[in-house]
């Protein structure tokens, strides 16, 4: 793989998530490539012709692996953003679905004075 670009590893990663049934796999094989590459998802268009060294592509193919077998991409990565701030994330962590925000938001707008948190873990 030595002679890899990355477009074509995150190409071959994305068909081997499409092939386990991940839904979005191209978002997620951008999010797992620019953390192993040290950039943002929006700066891998930058990169995608750069050769992919090859201990980079061994964490990228495991990182792959690990989301095919449908572990969170938030484990994956280690962090997770939520309601504008971010957080460490361990497979020890519930990851919020993405309505949770929006309740959140709707709660936030109610006049209160008190709140509970019940059975949030």
């Amino acid at each position: 793989m030595s002679d890899t670009t990355i477009r074509d590893a995150m190409r071959a990663a994305t068909a081997r998530l499409n092939a386990a049934g991940v839904p979005d796999a191209a978002r997620d094989v951008r999010l797992l490539m620019a953390q192993a590459i040290g950039v943002s998802a929006a700066g891998l268009i930058a990169r995608e012709r750069d050769i992919l060294p090859a201990p980079v592509a061994d964490h990228v193919d495991e990182m792959v692996a690990a989301r095919a077998q449908r572990q969170p991409i938030a484990q994956i990565l280690g962090r997770r953003e939520f309601f504008g701030r971010a957080f460490k994330v361990t497979p020890d962590t519930l990851d919020p679905r993405p309505e949770t925000e929006t309740l959140l938001e709707e709660a936030l707008s109610q006049d209160f004075n008190r709140i509970l948190d019940l059975g949030t873990g």
